[in-house]
């Protein structure tokens, strides 16, 4: 594996356009969750319309988006997204990563439960992650099953399981999912932190590659185009230095694109877990479509990649 300092290349803003991306978050944060509540108070449309324009700072045109965040907004509440709960349920999207590239890239499951109580402890080894197969960031990671709070663990899991993810973002291909908990095998790489690389696909190529590690118990992202080369954009996180392409980044590419083959817009979440690719999910409307690019140009850029 690339040896990586860490040397960390904060993107900064200056004082005042960090306040006002601040108030941004915050309007956005309330927003969604007030109409999490109310969902009926608002439709999809608007409810995606509205969002966009706190983001970004100007009326969507949905009929005809030019960036790839407006794309996603303009596209994520479509019906048609229903077809693709099979492909966003962390359970059932394993059937075809299977039939695609092979079972050797899936994590095991040590088992799948319809609720919390289901779940026998006894039989599972120390270290596990729990996850909610009908949404994102729905997960409890265990590391000593010994020192779980299994009572606050059932508390978030009973509410989670009790959501329907899909009005969070209005993201349609959530809204049919069964919600289940799954039990993955426990992933450790030997320096202790775990990397991921999340490749967007457009129309079946790798666009951009978000390279996401965690460093000292903080997130950070590099950006590479398809020839893994860094590209100078700030996606969401701050950067860090002593980067580069892994050793089988070829691989990763490969992948990637095997599984966004049937897809206008996809992106294919990978473990590197030193050297071994192990499959973490398929995500179709990356950040709700309201991340944005700094600088904004690359979200055009992306845009184009799409024949926008």
């Amino acid at each position: 594996m690339l040896n990586r300092s860490i040397a960390f290349r904060p993107k900064k803003r200056g004082l005042w356009k960090l306040f006002i991306f601040k108030i941004r978050i915050g309007v956005k944060v309330l927003l969604t969750a007030f109409f999490w509540k109310y969902p009926h108070l608002i439709s999809d449309k608007q409810h995606s319309k509205i969002l966009f324009t706190v983001m970004f700072g100007y009326i969507p045109d949905f009929a005809h988006p030019r960036t790839m965040n407006e794309y996603i907004c303009a596209t994520k509440f479509s019906d048609q997204k229903l077809s693709l709960s099979q492909y966003t349920d962390k359970y059932e999207v394993r059937k075809y990563v299977e039939k695609i590239i092979g079972k050797k890239y899936l994590n095991d499951v040590l088992g799948i439960y319809d609720k919390f109580d289901q779940i026998d402890f006894e039989v599972l080894p120390n270290s596990f992650a729990l996850k909610a197969t009908h949404g994102s960031s729905y997960n409890v990671i265990v590391q000593d099953k010994n020192k779980l709070d299994k009572k606050e663990a059932k508390r978030k899991f009973d509410h989670w399981l009790s959501q329907n993810f899909y009005y969070k973002d209005r993201e349609k291909n959530y809204k049919i999912i069964k919600p289940r908990i799954m039990c993955d095998a426990f992933l450790l790489p030997e320096d202790g932190e775990l990397e991921e690389y999340k490749l967007f696909c457009f129309r079946g190529k790798v666009g951009f590659i978000q390279h996401n590690k965690q460093i000292l118990g903080r997130r950070y992202d590099n950006i590479f185009d398809s020839n893994w080369d860094i590209v100078p954009v700030k996606y969401g996180y701050d950067g860090f230095d002593g980067d580069g392409k892994p050793e089988n980044g070829d691989t990763l590419i490969e992948i990637a694109e095997r599984l966004a083959v049937p897809f206008e817009l996809v992106r294919v979440d990978l473990y590197n877990i030193d050297g071994r690719i192990v499959f973490s999910e398929l995500t179709f409307h990356s950040g709700g479509g309201l991340i944005p690019f700094e600088p904004k140009e690359y979200d055009r850029k992306y845009g184009k990649m799409l024949g926008l």
